[in-house]
């Protein structure tokens, strides 16, 4: 991307896409608003107005802190996604007698698209805002555990502050023993 200006990810009329003949591209190096990262996002989207659909087609990466849930330290963890994504346009086209496999005709190529696998919609008359879906597919990216590392310390479960040594459950006194 170098030479390149990112383009701020502000929301853009779904009614001026339509009007754009190669659909709209945005190059992106920017913080999202919703997501504290230590890096600028970066990456492109593209958006392609297509009747009843909207295809979107991105790639990004960033670096976030996350806390790790076994010993609660810090750690960086990147987080990046590439995707392809159609959106239907408006409630009635799911409903509207649209069968799977309907063909769409698109400027340059043919779609081919499964109405009962498209879940997703937008109003036709309201916005895309790139940055919320940006936000969404780096989210999705998350891992459900936090973990820090094949060398994670586990839990610390000694009393804090304290200089006694940590008890030892009874039942395993004999082991500690052997380690002498």
């Amino acid at each position: 991307m170098s030479g390149t200006l990112a383009d701020p990810l502000l929301p853009v009329a779904l009614q001026e896409l339509k009007l754009l003949e190669n659909g709209k591209e945005w190059q992106i190096d920017q913080t999202l608003s919703e997501l504290e990262s230590l890096t600028p996002v970066r990456g492109k989207l593209r958006a392609m107005h297509r009747g009843n659909v909207l295809e979107l087609e991105g790639v990004a990466s960033t670096i976030v802190t996350l806390c790790c849930d076994r010993c609660l330290q810090h750690f960086n963890h990147p987080l990046s996604f590439r995707t392809r994504e159609v959106l239907w346009l408006g409630e009635q086209a799911r409903h509207d007698g649209i069968a799977p496999e309907t063909v769409l005709e698109g400027n340059l190529e043919v779609l081919e698209l499964d109405a009962d696998a498209l879940c997703e919609s937008l109003d036709p008359s309201s916005d895309f805002d790139p940055e919320h879906w940006v936000f969404e597919q780096l989210n999705l990216q998350l891992p459900v555990v936090n973990r820090c590392g094949e060398g994670c310390p586990g839990p610390n479960l000694s009393a804090a502050g304290s200089l006694q040594e940590p008890v030892i459950d009874p039942r395993w006194a004999a082991l500690k023993n052997l380690e002498s």
